[in-house]
């Protein structure tokens, strides 16, 4: 399979500090690549290298085969969608205005929506569940509906690679999952930002393991989530428990007991 995006010994540095330091990884066509660390390990900085927001330091980041800084910004809004981590909505908007911004790289000033562009509308808020909710404020949205409309938002947008940082951030369990299941869904290329190991093991084809902004491993995330390599990383002891009805286990951090003392 083609690689959409790549990083070829990409390092960043912020003002003194070394965010990224020789970063490698692909992210190909049709696959789910997950970035997981620990705080400060520099996987939102990573992800806003990857849409052009912030430029490499050092290195090459590549999108179908050419670097990212010689697209323009619109078109790359054409191709890319990103979902933020809490993304600050305009609250007097309804569910449906604030997704048809995604029509915005399309568009010119003044350019009308289509009848195309309302099927575009009707698509991604039926993808989303958000039929319903479609003249709801945004400001009466739950957690799970916000972060389903800025998905749809991404929908309309109608680009093939979409970047989230930390989506299931804030949510509860049913909604953290219903997120990720519906981008599962959604056939395109994605790369995704999470804390959570159990949700990247489930949900992610591919994992890019990162810590104080170095690689410490990449590749399919049963490669790549092992309890020996996620104890280094976390500085936590690490088991990997088999379940019947998973198809990958479930990591489990646990607190290493003391020995005890004998008087």
């Amino acid at each position: 399979m083609a690689a959409v995006l790549q990083l070829h010994n990409v390092s960043l540095q912020l003002g003194q500090r070394i965010v990224l330091d020789q970063v490698s990884c692909r992210v190909t066509a049709g696959r789910v690549l997950g970035v997981v660390g620990p705080n400060g390990a520099g996987k939102s900085s990573l992800l806003r290298l990857l849409y052009g927001e912030l430029a490499a330091s050092q290195g090459q980041v590549l999108f179908h085969n050419k670097s990212i800084t010689s697209y323009r910004r619109a078109d790359l809004a054409r191709q890319m969608a990103v979902v933020m981590q809490s993304p600050v909505p305009v609250f007097s908007l309804t569910t449906e205005q604030m997704v048809l911004l995604g029509l915005v790289p399309h568009k010119r000033w003044f350019d009308p929506t289509t009848s195309e562009d309302h099927q575009q509308l009707q698509l991604a808020l039926e993808k989303t569940g958000l039929l319903e909710l479609r003249s709801k404020p945004l400001a009466e949205l739950s957690g799970g509906e916000l972060q389903r409309a800025f998905i749809a938002r991404a929908l309309v947008q109608n680009a093939k690679v979409l970047l989230l940082d930390e989506p299931t951030n804030h949510l509860d369990v049913h909604y953290q999952h219903q997120i990720l299941q519906l981008i599962r869904q959604l056939n395109l290329t994605i790369v995704c930002c999470l804390h959570d190991l159990n949700l990247a093991a489930s949900y992610c084809d591919d994992i890019l393991l990162l810590d104080q902004g170095r690689v410490q491993d990449f590749g399919p995330a049963e490669q790549v989530l092992t309890a020996e390599r996620l104890a280094q990383v976390f500085q936590q002891p690490c088991l990997m428990v088999p379940h019947a009805e998973l198809v990958r286990p479930v990591i489990h951090f646990y607190q290493q007991q003391r020995e005890a003392r004998h008087e």
